[in-house]
């Protein structure tokens, strides 16, 4: 899908954003997620610098072209071989397996790049980095001198929830510390991955409307499985019960939000499971 791209926006200082179907963020010679930004949407040769919040696609398509310009490309140790690799996002979806051609999302494929140094030894006084995984394990957010907060896709506000039920993400509990240590950070402005920039109380609402949804999705489930229920049964109910989009993409990121859940309730000691005929059942505690 192509997004049309504004031209830069003016958070506040030197700290820019470009709306898009995933916002890139401007801070001087630094472009932040050219996932849905390219070289020439930008038309500027200043560049010097390109930060990867997290290894997802549409955060990162476009560093290849401004890497080809002498400009370096920095992301996390953990999420560099996804940037490297694009393919690594893929198996890792369908459990290191090759999947059908149709399975595979479009957010999670091609381009790849590569990675000149990690977000780990990387400095600059001027914007700090602050781990926030959750997402996938190697997110980072960006803060500017300027006080905005390049925040990827650590925090979904709620026109994000509404549109899309259930956000992607591989581990609840890391989101929660990661929300949780957003809402102390010092920063006047966010910009996150999808949306619009927030200011500091909208953004700190939208962190606890984050917590909220993660806490109703265990709800949910621990509602669904009163009685021992299939792993493959307990995505076709949380599908209905949230009216989700029909489509075998969805199938498999739901199927990885709802594992990430029972295994945080499981560790909680909400959740067990037992091996019945070679089918993985969940049941309430």
């Amino acid at each position: 899908m192509v997004s049309k791209v504004k031209g830069p926006i003016k958070v506040a200082g030197n700290s820019y954003y470009l709306p898009a179907m995933s916002n890139a963020g401007l801070f001087k010679g630094y472009v932040i997620d050219p996932g849905s930004v390219g070289y020439d949407d930008l038309c500027r040769d200043d560049v010097h610098s390109v930060l990867i919040t997290h290894g997802h696609n549409d955060h990162f398509r476009h560093a290849h072209e401004f890497r080809e310009r002498g400009a370096r490309v920095i992301a996390s140790k953990d999420d560099a071989l996804l940037v490297r690799n694009p393919e690594v996002n893929v198996r890792g979806l369908f459990s290191w397996a090759r999947p059908p051609a149709e399975m595979i999302t479009p957010y999670f494929q091609g381009d790849a790049c590569e990675v000149d140094l990690y977000v780990e030894d990387w400095l600059d006084s001027s914007i700090k980095s602050v781990w926030l995984p959750g997402h996938t394990l190697g997110e980072y957010g960006f803060i500017t001198e300027d006080a905005v907060l390049y925040s990827g896709d650590s925090l979904y506000s709620k026109e994000i929830w509404s549109k899309y039920k259930l956000p992607y993400s591989i581990d609840p509990d890391l989101c929660r510390e990661s929300l949780i240590k957003i809402k102390g950070l010092d920063f006047d402005y966010v910009v996150p991955g999808h949306g619009d920039p927030m200011e500091r109380d909208d953004a700190l609402k939208a962190a606890d409307y984050h917590l909220e949804q993660l806490d109703r999705v265990d709800e949910i489930i621990l509602g669904l499985i009163e009685e021992p229920v299939s792993t493959e049964s307990l995505v076709t109910r949380f599908s209905y019960k949230l009216d989700l989009y029909k489509s075998l993409n969805n199938y498999w990121l739901t199927l990885v939000m709802l594992k990430g859940h029972l295994s945080s309730l499981n560790h909680k000691g909400k959740v067990a499971y037992r091996l019945e005929n070679y089918c993985m059942y969940w049941y309430k505690v």
